[in-house]
């Protein structure tokens, strides 16, 4: 049986304190208290995995914690009971009292909402919706989420990035001619073949949206929600960088890591705007044949992955989401050309930001019609969960 150390113990509350009480993101604060050279491999790996263990499942943990004097000692020492790992022997953290947890376990597991760690006003707007599917998306959002790459298709092929794979003992399992998953989990940022652009990062589910897209060489797309681009370049892949992308976003920071992913792929056909340039965005109305609304969203669908996005939401925070994605389509459709379509997507499994909007949008706007429309929920051992719907401009 594994011993927490105390400085583990330390490092991990104050990560849960940062992540939970003062909003702070996890990757960057899984980096902060597990980058130093002090530090160990297993020294890394225990905070990593109690950190991440411990955001993804906060509210099974809160639920079966002992009393405690400070909160997140009793939902740490919760989770070294649930994980066999002994509490260092200071008095705060010696507070288990195994017969109540495990009363209290029986009843967890009897509530999704707890078992699965999800809040409740979530939990409520989730079966409200999704009756049929909530209690397996957030089944799946606990579970460690697979890794996908995209093979860059103007650089190599997936065969030959495979072989390449197979010669470095990289295990893996080709799904399609464009897609291939890892199947044990490695940082391959230092790989030869990424830092040469043959891949991306990318889960199987957000590479359907750019094949949902379907563009052809020598169009005129516009990106409104770029982000740091992995659609992008994937739109780009399918274009055959031939024609031209105009990647839109707020957030300059991710467009810089665009730039140079971009550059790294061997893409040539994406140009930078910024929101901000008025007279550059009044340009576009009716001149793309394919314009993609990658919303800002409650990321529902890869819970599992943004794994302290839903306690971040409220139920004010979803309207201030859902307004803005409204607002994002409506100035997008400007952009559209007659017969051109306005692909409309986000990283959510809820109708209130997916078939909703759809629907209002398309009361509002008889120049639009719908052509078609993919609902992906986050299997256990597949892609993660998006939305995606296709419609056409006809005058």
């Amino acid at each position: 049986m594994i011993k927490a150390r105390w400085s583990h113990c330390n490092d991990i509350k104050s990560a849960i304190e940062e992540i939970m009480l003062q909003g702070n993101n996890t990757e960057i604060t899984v980096k902060k208290y597990t980058s130093s050279s002090k530090k160990g491999a297993k020294d890394r790996r225990f905070i990593a995995d109690a950190i991440y263990s411990i955001i993804k499942n906060y509210r099974f943990y809160e639920f079966i914690c002992p009393t405690s004097n400070n909160p997140i000692i009793g939902i740490i020492a919760a989770y070294f009971y649930q994980n066999n790992i002994l509490p260092p022997e200071q008095e705060d953290w010696n507070i288990i009292e195994a017969t109540k947890i495990e009363e209290l376990k029986k009843v967890a597991l009897t509530m999704p909402e707890v078992k699965f760690s999800v809040p409740q006003w979530l939990h409520d707007l989730g079966i409200k919706s999704l009756p049929d599917n909530w209690i397996n998306i957030i089944k799946a959002s606990i579970l460690k989420a697979p890794i996908f790459i995209r093979v860059n298709n103007l650089k190599t092929n997936f065969r030959k990035l495979s072989n390449y794979f197979n010669k470095n003992n990289i295990h893996h399992l080709v799904e399609n001619e464009h897609c291939i998953r890892l199947l044990d989990r490695m940082n391959l940022s230092q790989n030869k073949a990424f830092s040469d652009g043959w891949f991306e990062i990318q889960d199987l589910g957000s590479q359907q949206i750019a094949h949902f897209c379907n563009p052809r060489p020598g169009d005129f797309v516009i990106d409104a929600c770029c982000g740091a681009g992995g659609k992008t370049l994937h739109l780009a892949d399918l274009m055959e960088n031939s024609g031209t992308i105009m990647a839109l976003d707020v957030n300059n920071k991710a467009q810089e890591a665009l730039k140079q992913r971009a550059q790294r792929a061997s893409i040539s056909i994406i140009n930078i705007a910024d929101y901000s340039d008025k007279d550059r965005l009044n340009l576009l109305i009716h001149t793309a044949q394919i314009v993609l609304c990658d919303v800002p969203c409650s990321a529902t669908g890869v819970m599992r992955r943004e794994i302290d996005q839903k306690w971040k939401l409220t139920p004010d925070k979803l309207q201030s989401l859902i307004d803005l994605q409204y607002q994002i389509l409506v100035q997008s459709s400007e952009w559209v050309i007659v017969d051109g379509f306005l692909v409309y997507a986000t990283c959510s499994v809820l109708l209130v930001e997916n078939k909703d909007q759809i629907t209002r949008f398309l009361e509002l706007n008889p120049n639009f019609i719908f052509v078609e429309e993919k609902t992906l929920y986050p299997t256990e051992d597949g892609h993660d969960g998006f939305y995606m719907c296709k419609m056409r401009r006809i005058q």
